[in-house]
């Protein structure tokens, strides 16, 4: 599903009014009518609901909502929170049919008892091009608004927030947002996302022209996972299923690279090499004992070079292997390497360096990197809030630049391609805001890109298989508080089960 910025959502009202030829006033019937058909679910009709609108689109669409509530027989109120005159075009049109159905408004005054009185409050006073802060009377309409105990119900996106992220103070914090079409960028950035509540999409038939969508983002999903996660074919053997190596660990940090080892193997890995120090070795044969291992070099338990095999598809580099000076020639020599590339943690503490960032760009084989938000700030220069603040841009300029795949972790974690497109994963739980969580991941990674014909599918099955374990464990035995990263790569088999044997979620 496509995700639309602000301008991009404007181009496409503009491309299906004037170019389709659909009419505003049907356009807007059309997105209120899905709606309503949403709200039905959630509503009943024994519930007292309130509908605050304002004067724009947003507002005509609120409009549409009451009106056909009502014919529905739902306990609904309209209440404008402006002057009729202050009404244009197509939302004019629907305030005109509102009344000629003999439905009354009410008004300005009587929203504070409205507000005590409602179950349910639709809340269509600003659109998606709201900006600045809340005014005058809004301001003081939305705070009694979050302050009531009513559920909030916002249409297509929560006032106060905008398309693209911005947030004002004192926005509407919504149960659910139903939003039009296709979901807005703020709709998966941090704070605006937590304004949201549920977020359902309904169709209005709304259809954006390809060449205003140049670059795309959309969503990667259950359905998409289960559409293009590969299966083994009968006549593969050990090599066929793909070969790694997982280069990592350190003294200090000796787990890191076994746990991406494990959840590699998990993953369907055919042959899995490691390169760890000695003293980790006892350790990993316990856990994977189906793993071999490359010839090290090491000072301290730190490494500073390693044997790579000749005949390897993948290379993890990075799960606890520190960030020592002598490190740096070992993720030298393996960006130099003629294969796939998935760096991750302390690999990319040297992605300053300009000479690794020369390579990176000449690479004729696919580089993926796996930042947390952190980590992306470092690799931009920049301050981790302006990482936050800026996900979908910061990524895109970074992986242009850079021609590689970025893995920006974090919530709905967002992989951009070398081409600026973009894909963003709508699994996961905050339970995987643990140590550990980045390295099963990396192990994810590396296991999925040599059985994938198409390398975007591979990162995003592999970000999807993580975020789902986790799910799965949020929806059965666990909580976010105790969810470990061990645990998550126990239940990675019951994620492949259910894409493959079952039509829906187990």
């Amino acid at each position: 599903m496509l995700i639309l910025d602000k301008e991009e959502m404007y181009n496409a009202d503009r491309y299906t009014i004037d170019v389709l030829g659909v009419a505003d006033e049907m356009l807007m019937e059309n997105a209120g009518q899905a709606m309503t058909n949403e709200i039905e679910k959630i509503v009943s009709k024994s519930d007292y609901i309130s509908v605050f609108i304002g004067s724009g689109n947003n507002g005509g669409d609120g409009i549409v909502v009451a009106r056909r509530l009502k014919n529905l027989g739902y306990n609904v109120n309209l209440i404008i929170a402006s002057n009729d005159s202050d009404f244009k075009d197509a939302a004019k049109y629907h305030l005109d049919l509102y009344k000629k159905h003999g439905y009354k408004l009410l008004s300005f005054e009587m929203i504070s008892n409205e507000i005590e009185k409602s179950d349910f409050i639709i809340d269509s006073l600003f659109g998606i091009g709201f900006k600045g802060e809340l005014k005058a009377p809004y301001d003081k309409i939305v705070y009694q608004i979050n302050n009531s105990n009513a559920n909030i119900i916002s249409l297509d996106i929560p006032s106060g927030v905008s398309a693209n992220g911005e947030v004002c103070k004192g926005a509407i914090r919504a149960t659910y947002t139903i939003t039009v079409c296709y979901p807005k960028v703020s709709a998966f950035l941090y704070p605006a996302k937590s304004h949201y509540g549920k977020l359902l999409v309904v169709d209005a038939g709304i259809l954006p022209n390809d060449e205003d969508i140049k670059i795309k983002k959309q969503t990667w999903n259950h359905d998409d996972f289960k559409r293009t996660l590969t299966k083994r074919n009968p006549n593969d053997n050990k090599s066929s299923a793909g070969k790694a190596l997982i280069v990592g660990g350190s003294k200090y940090m000796m787990g890191a690279p076994i746990i991406s080892a494990k959840s590699c193997f998990i993953s369907g890995i055919g042959l899995l090499n490691l390169a760890i120090p000695n003293i980790s070795r006892s350790s990993a044969v316990s856990i994977i004992p189906e793993a071999t291992y490359v010839k090290c070099y090491e000072n301290d338990s730190c490494l500073y070079d390693v044997d790579i095999p000749e005949q390897i598809d993948v290379i993890a580099c990075g799960p606890g292997l520190s960030r020592e000076d002598i490190v740096k020639n070992l993720v030298k020599k393996v960006l130099l390497s003629n294969v796939s590339i998935v760096l991750d943690a302390d690999a990319l503490y040297f992605l300053n360096d300009e000479s690794l960032i020369d390579i990176i760009k000449e690479r004729k084989y696919p580089t993926v990197i796996t930042p947390h938000p952190g980590e992306m700030a470092r690799i931009c220069n920049c301050e981790i809030k302006d990482v936050e603040s800026n996900r979908f841009n910061l990524s895109r300029e970074k992986s242009i630049e850079l021609n590689c795949y970025i893995v920006l972790k974090g919530p709905h974690t967002i992989l951009t391609l070398p081409d600026g497109n973009q894909f963003v994963n709508t699994s996961g739980n905050e339970g995987l805001a643990k140590g550990g969580s980045g390295d099963i991941l990396t192990g994810i990674i590396a296991a999925f890109i040599p059985c994938h014909s198409n390398i975007q599918q591979a990162i995003s099955n592999a970000i999807y298989t993580h975020g789902r374990a986790a799910d799965i464990l949020i929806e059965s035995s666990r909580t976010s508080r105790d969810l470990t990263a061990s645990c998550v790569s126990d239940i990675l088999p019951k994620v492949f089960k259910e894409a493959y044997f079952s039509k829906e979620k187990l």
